[in-house]
This record gives structure tokens, sequence and C-alpha cells, in this order.
């Protein structure tokens, strides 16, 4: 695309008659690259040839500027001169040459004359035959010879035929000054200049192609930057790009188009542009000077004409395709050069150490004696920004440059902190040496908390208390900044590992008083005293408090998460479970926004617990597997129980058995059972066997939990109700377990609403019929406020059932509707009968009879027993229909009843899929 210049064309044809007429003279067209001059010079010349003239151009280049007559050598080399004046040019311009200089020395200041004679009278001679249009193009990139070659033929063409058009691209100073003088001194010179078109201009440039969708005029201009050049390209690349889209599709064409500006103008705009792509923003001018100076002479004018020619504004490149057009026509070498340089510019004007890092980064190099400390301090703003990424490669990058083993350690703790961020397993590999300074007592008492830590998270108990002692016997006993950091460290440690607990120096690392002062102090001070209430089992007001204000006085970041999680492990087992979803949902919006995946998989793992206690059984396998997606199971270490326990009593609840056995196939830890987490995932695996009519391998589980919860203290019903856990099974088997619930009743405390009204259902399936209604009236209460959807609608059903077997019939249907309405409210019709029981016995069959239903009997018969259909009843057990029905045969002939109604009662308990 041409744009239409009229006022110029007009000039230059007026030129072009003079000539003709016998009055030569000369043209200048300057202007910025890209604004038109070469076209202008074409159709001028096209419009002269068509006239009669002859035509002769030439082209600066910077390859020739060091060659004599290197210009006019091409000038001449288009006359189409007889042959004997051909050889005559050749041998003057051969003259020129010896005379001026040889191979690739200097240039002599006084050409020969009498050459530049010959060559004139041969234009002359020619310009008598037809007149003559010679083009200079370039001409700030040409070589001197031929522009003082130029000045002395201006002087001589006044009455000859002859016109000289020079095209020039502006900029502060002249490329040519005593030519420039010359013809602004001649009457028959005339001044050009294009400027770069407005945005009334690129509109009428664009009327023409109504091809280009909905791109305003202001969006090409603002791109282009009114550049005839650039926005050519533009066209050409919005049409084979995005001709659809709302802003220009700069591409490869427009890449080139900027290269081109840059290698065809001013000598001081391509170091300057170079300069500017990679310091990735605007530059100070001072800052531009000492970047570029060595290699360009005035990098102020680089800049001015960079933006006049339309790539800039205000500093900035117009599109990042511009920038990246520039750093990749550099080689990876001198890039690496220039980002070095401006790392080292950038560090003594004292620039961000994150800035300069980007540079060392780019440049892969850390030899600088200041580089290590530098890229060390870069990697803390990197974290502190949450660009984990970042800060790696800087760590690792300083890591590369590091010098002397204490200066290695501190590096690659910062490693391990930052690695565990993105994957706890691949922050591994910096354990070795950093557990060897650990047992030293070498690391400082940030590192080796967070040394300590990472040990237990993988199961590390022996190692992570001997690194917890050398930094306690490492440290000065007053310094209250030692005591703060390390004592929630140790109540970790002895809530996570409860039978080490004696190995640690507990007496050692008390905080004073005074650090309840700091924030930081106060923080750690009572996440220690959060944990301890959980090791303890005594989940008081003080310590509810104390978590409410932890939550909402603190951001999660790397110091702050251990508190953050403690707290809301308070409210989990004050069965807070609303206030602990809305903390817990607004904490992994943070953690999901700031990319952190250990964060989100923690958090994600507490989700679902309080998702499971709130009887959300979808919403609580979708946390727990996002946390295990988040970081892989082996990456999560002990605490993959968590998650996992959740996802093993959801799918036992819904009765996917064949899900539960898959998710027995997960590799876990084997020191996982010396935690709280193998407690939650010991009791999931009992629940399985509860359901599955395995009581006595529930027993097991459950005994070992209860065993191993008296052994270490804290027990915590709300968090591992083991005593009616261990009662059901009991009472599958006809065992007594009614001294396991009332002691478990006797230890929860008035918040326990749910696990209180969980274990009055257990309650209420050990005691007589006639007794039940009201035990189960008062489970329903206690339900209904502890936030349990699951387990209401649980006890509604089994209220519903113990009212029809008193003969209340008309309170089991209400409660029956009660129980419906909250299922459909939840999406959890499933768990509600798709009728009322008609009728269940008051008194059980006898024992005898009851114990020779086989286990896949028994399962069936529970779940008839409580009124489910047998299409309820196969979907649940992952049977046909048909097998149901063979099932129910045999049981009705063994316990000698004609039909379903006639189930006794205390089958209704059997299957008690609660958890």
């Amino acid at each position: 695309m041409l744009v239409e210049r009229d006022m110029e064309s007009a000039l230059l044809d007026g030129a072009l008659t003079e000539c003709a007429s016998g009055n030569g003279g000369a043209v200048t067209i300057t202007g910025p690259v890209g604004s038109g001059k070469t076209a202008l010079l074409r159709l001028v010349a096209q419009r002269a040839v068509d006239a009669g003239f002859t035509f002769l151009i030439g082209k600066g280049s910077r390859a020739e500027r060091d060659l004599p007559m290197g210009l006019m050598g091409q000038v001449f080399a288009g006359a189409g001169l007889p042959e004997d004046a051909t050889a005559e040019i050749a041998r003057l311009l051969d003259s020129q040459a010896t005379t001026t200089g040889t191979g690739d020395g200097p240039v002599a200041e006084h050409p020969d004359v009498r050459a530049w004679r010959g060559l004139t009278r041969v234009l002359l001679e020619l310009a008598d035959r037809t007149p003559l249009l010679i083009g200079i193009d370039d001409a700030h990139l040409a070589d001197t010879e031929s522009m003082q070659y130029l000045l002395y033929l201006l002087r001589r063409i006044d009455r000859a035929r002859m016109l000289i058009v020079i095209n020039e691209s502006g900029g502060l100073r002249r490329s040519w000054p005593m030519l420039a003088a010359e013809l602004q001194s001649q009457a028959n010179s005339r001044q050009l200049r294009l400027n770069l078109l407005s945005p009334a201009g690129v509109a009428t440039a664009l009327a023409g192609h109504p091809d280009l969708g909905a791109v305003g005029p202001t969006a090409w201009h603002r791109v282009s930057g009114g550049n005839p050049l650039l926005l050519n390209a533009l066209i050409e690349d919005h049409r084979v790009g995005r001709p659809g889209t709302p802003e220009p599709a700069a591409g490869e064409a427009y890449a080139q188009a900027v290269l081109t500006c840059l290698y065809r103008g001013d000598e001081s705009m391509l170091p300057v542009a170079r300069g500017l792509a990679v310091l990735d923003g605007p530059a100070t001018p001072r800052l531009l000077d000492e970047l570029v100076r060595d290699i360009c002479a005035a990098p102020t004018g680089g800049l001015t004409a960079i933006t006049e020619v339309g790539i800039l504004a205000d500093g900035r490149f117009r599109h990042p395709r511009a920038a990246a057009a520039v750093l990749d026509a550099m080689s990876p070498d001198d890039r690496a050069d220039l980002h070095e340089r401006v790392a080292k510019l950038l560090y003594r004007n004292g620039a961000p150490a994150l800035t300069v890092a980007r540079h060392k980064l780019a440049a892969r190099r850390a030899g600088a004696p200041w580089s290590v400390p530098l890229l060390h301090e870069a990697a803390e703003q990197a974290l502190a920004a949450d660009d984990t990424t970042v800060a790696l490669d800087c760590l690792r990058l300083a890591e590369r440059g590091r010098d002397g083993i204490t200066e290695c350690v501190r590096i690659q703790a910062a490693l391990l902190r930052t690695s565990w961020r993105l994957d706890p397993a691949t922050a591994e590999r910096y354990t070795p040496s950093l557990l060897k300074a650990g047992l030293a007592g070498e690391l400082p008492v940030m590192a080796a908390a967070m040394l300590v830590n990472h040990l237990m998270w993988f199961g590390r108990p022996a190692q992570a208390a001997a690194v917890l002692a050398a930094a306690v016997d490492a440290v000065d006993p007053d310094d209250p900044e030692a005591a703060i950091t390390l004592y929630p460290v140790e109540s970790r440690f002895a809530y996570v590992y409860p039978e080490l607990a004696g190995q640690l120096p507990c007496d050692r690392i008390r905080p004073p008083a005074v650090a309840l002062a700091t924030s930081t102090g106060k923080l750690r001070i009572q996440t220690a005293a959060i944990i301890d209430a959980l090791r303890h089992g005594r989940i008081t007001e003080d310590a509810v408090d104390d978590a409410q204000a932890i939550l909402q006085q603190y951001r999660i970041d790397d110091h702050t998460y251990d508190g953050v999680l403690a707290a809301l492990e308070i409210l989990v087992a004050a069965e807070h479970l609303e206030t602990a979803a809305f903390w817990c949902d607004s904490l992994l919006t943070q953690a999901d926004e700031r990319h952190i995946p250990t964060w989100s998989a923690l958090l994600s793992s507490i989700r679902a617990v309080i998702s499971f206690r709130q009887g959300d059984m979808l919403e609580a396998e979708r946390h727990a597997s996002t946390a295990m997606c988040r970081v892989q199971p082996g990456g999560l270490g002990i605490f993959v129980g968590i998650p996992l326990s959740v996802l093993l009593l959801s799918a036992t609840r819904r009765g996917q058995f064949e899900k539960a056995l898959r998710l027995f196939a997960v590799p876990v830890p084997d020191v996982m059972f010396r935690t709280p987490f193998g407690l939650q995932y010991l009791r999931a695996r009992g629940r399985f066997h509860l359901a599955r009519g395995s009581y006595k391998a529930a027993m097991e589980d459950f005994g070992t939990c209860g065993e191993l919860v008296a052994k270490w203290g804290g027990d915590l019903p709300a968090i591992l109700p083991w005593r009616t856990d261990l009662a059901q099974a009991r009472l599958a088997l006809g065992l007594p377990g009614e001294d396991l619930v009332t002691d478990q009743l006797a230890r929860l405390g008035p918040a326990n609403r749910r696990t209180r009204g969980i274990t009055l259902r257990v309650l209420a399936a050990a005691t007589d019929p006639a007794q039940r209604v009201p035990i189960l009236r008062e489970a329903v209460d206690e339900l209904q406020a502890g936030g349990d959807q699951t387990e209401l609608i649980e006890a509604l059903t089994e209220l519903g059932a113990a009212q029809r077997a008193l003969g209340e019939h008309t309170k089991a249907r209400t409660t029956h509707r009660r129980a419906q309405q909250v299922a459909t409210k939840h999406d959890l019709n499933d768990l509600v009968p798709a009728r009322p029981v008609s009728h269940l016995r008051a008194e059980p069959a006898g024992d005898s009879m009851i114990e020779e239903l086989s286990d896949a009997e028994r399962r069936v018969a529970a779940l008839a027993a409580r009124g489910h259909s047998n299409q309820q009843i196969a979907r649940k057990l992952f049977i046909t229909v048909s097998t149901v029905e063979q099932h129910l045969t045999r049981v009705y002939r063994k316990l000698r009843i004609n039909r379903r109604s006639d189930l006794p009662f205390s089958l209704a308990g059997d299957l008690r899929n609660t958890a």
C-alpha cells in the first residue's frame, strides 16, 4: 500500500518539468524510516521514465560505507553507456579508489578532483542526450567520498537537464551537514519533509480496505505510530492472523518492518532499541547513556529517532512484538552480554534486587561477587510476591555461584523452603546436606525449624527430633527470637508424633512473656497453645478464640501457614463447622490465586474433612480428590492420611465398596500409623469393615485406635469417635456396647453437638425399642444443630422406623416426610427409603436365628429393615436386583418370617455407615 502524498508528488513533478527545460537542481526528501520516502522516489522515477528521462539510482548501505565511491559506483553501474564510456568510468573510479585509500585503510581527506571532473563530464554528456534523474536512497548510510562527489556535482548542474533526488532519514543531526548547507544555499534546491500519518491520515489510508474487520483507526495508529511501513506490515499480519479481532495482529511482517526501520535508520537507533528491549521498560537518560555509550555516540538522539519512527511511545515499545523482534535478532551471546551489563548498571544504581536478578537470570551468569547475595534477596522478594518459579530460578543460579559451605547451606535451605511450596517431594533432594548441618547445630534457627517440619512431613521423626535438639543446644537460651521460632515446632512435633514427645527439650525453649508484645511472637505462642490443646484433647473456648484471632489477623505465608492450619483444626475439633468452612474457603482462594499447590493441598484436605462432617459427601470427595491432585500422594507424606480417610469414609457411606478397595491400594508410609492421621485412616478402614459385615476386623481397627489414644493421650471423640465405632461393631455381633457409648457421651463438651447426635443414635440401637424414640428425638435435635445433613437424615429415618414400630404411625409419617425434605434439599435422596416401613417388629428375632445369616444376607437384610427398596439395595451393594431377591428369600426362610415388614428391628442397626 502506497500512502498517497499529493502535495509532495506535485512538487516533484514541477522539479521534473524544470529539469526537462534545462534548469537542473536537487530535491532532498527527509523523514523517518518507513514514512514513504523510497515509495515517493519510485513514483517520481516512474513518471520521469514515462517522460523520457534516464533514471540512475544508488542506495546507501552500512556495508559499503568504508568503500571509496561505493554509492556512485552503483549509480554508474546502471548508466547504460557505450563500451568506451563504460571503460572510462571504470578507469576513473579505479583512479579515485587508488587516490583515496587502499584495502581497509583510512580514506584520504583530499580526493582526486581530476577523476571527479571526468565522472561529471560523463553525466553531463548523458544529460545532453536525455534528461537525467539521479536517485539517492538512504543517503544517511552512504560512503563519504560519494557524498563529497555529490556536493561537487550539485555545484555544476544548474544549466544541465539533471535532477538529483536525495532521500535521507531525519534525526537530531544531519548525516551530511555540508551537503545540507549547500543545498539550502542553491536556488534550484527544494526540501521535502515527510512526517508520520496522523490518526486522520491513518483513517484515510485504511478507507480502501473494508476487509480489516472491527479494528478502528485509533488502534491502527496506536500500534503503528502512523508509520506507513509499519501500518502496511500490520495490515498484512492482520489479514493472515486474526482478521476478526478488535486489535491489530502484529506478526512476522510487523517484526521485520521494525527491524527494517532500525537497520535503515540512524546508527544510534539499533543499540538504543536493543538496550530498551533488554531493559523491558523505559530508561532514564543517565541509565541509557551508561548502557550504550560505548557503542553509541548519541543515545538520547537514538531514543528520539526511534520515537519519531513510531516504534516507541513514552519510552516504551508500542507493541511487545517490536521488543521481541529486536531481541530475536540478537545472538544469544550478545543478549547475555547486554543482560549482564544491564544487571551491573541496575545494581550500581540501587535498583530492587528482583529487577536486577531478572537480568542475571537472562544472562545465566552468577560469577560476580555481589551476585549470590543479590539473587538470594531477589528470591525472597519473589516469594513475597508469590512468584515461586522465579524464586527457584534465582536460588538455583545462586547455587551455581556460591562460595563456601555456609553460603551453600543457606541457599539450599532457601531451596528446600521454596521447592516445598510447589511439591514437597522435589524438596527432598536438598535434605541430605541440610540434615548434616542441622545435626551439627550449624543451621540458622528458621532453617532448622523448616527442616524439622520437612522431616516430620516425610515420616522421619527421629531425625526431626535430633535436629530440633541440636538447634536448641546451639542457640542462646536467652534469645527470645529463637525461642518463639522453635516453640510451635516442638508443639507440632509432640502432636504429630506423640510417642516421641518425651525426647524433646521442651523445658528449654519456652518463650518469655515479652514475646507476646510482637505480632510474630504472639502468633507463634497462640499456635503452640492451639496445637497443645489438640494434643491433650482440651478444646477450650480460649483455644477457639485464639484460632479465630489468628484467622482474622494473619494472611497465609511461609511463616504463618502452620498457625493458620492449626486454627482450622481446632475449629473442626470444636465442631464450629460453618466458621471453619468460611475461613477455609477464603484461604483456599488465596492459595489457588497465588499458585501454591502445597498450601492448596493442605487446605483442601481440611476442607474435605469439614464437608464430610457437614454431611456433604460430594463436596468432601471433591476437596479430598483436589488435595491429592495438587500434590501427588507420595508428596503428601504422612498427611496423605487426611484426604485418603475422607475418600474412604465417603465411599463406604455411599456403598461404593469397589472404589474403597481401590483407595486402599494407594501406598501410605508405615510411620503414618504412629500419627493422628494414621488413626483417621484406621478408623476409615474399620468403618469399611463394619459396612461390609466384617465385624471382627472392624473391632480390631477400632480397638487399635482406642489403645493408641490411651497411650498417647489427647482423646478427642469429636475427631476420633472410636468408642461408638467399637460399640456398633460389638452390637452387630450381639455383644454389649452401651458402656462405650455412655463413656463417649460423658467426654463430649457442649459444643460437640454433631458427635453427641451420632452417639445418641448408637445408644438408641443398644436400647430397648420402647426407649428408642426419645433418644432418637434428642439425636435429631443435636444433629440439626450440629449441621451434618447426612447424619440428620439417617437419624430421622431411624426415628420414623422406631415410631412406627411402637404404633405411632402418624408421627412416623411426619418424620418420614421431614427426612425426605432434608434429603431433597441437600440432594441426598438415596438415604431415604422410597416409602416408610409399614411395620417393624418391636422385639428382635433370636440371636441364634440371626447368626445363621451370612455376611451378604445380613447386609441385604439390614438395608431392607431400614426400608430401602430392592433397587436401592442393589445400587448400594453393587449387586443385581435378582441377587437381592435371592438373599431376601433365604433371609425370610432362616428367620421364619413371610415378608419384609417382619424383619427384626435389630437388623436395621446392623448397617450404619455413620462416620
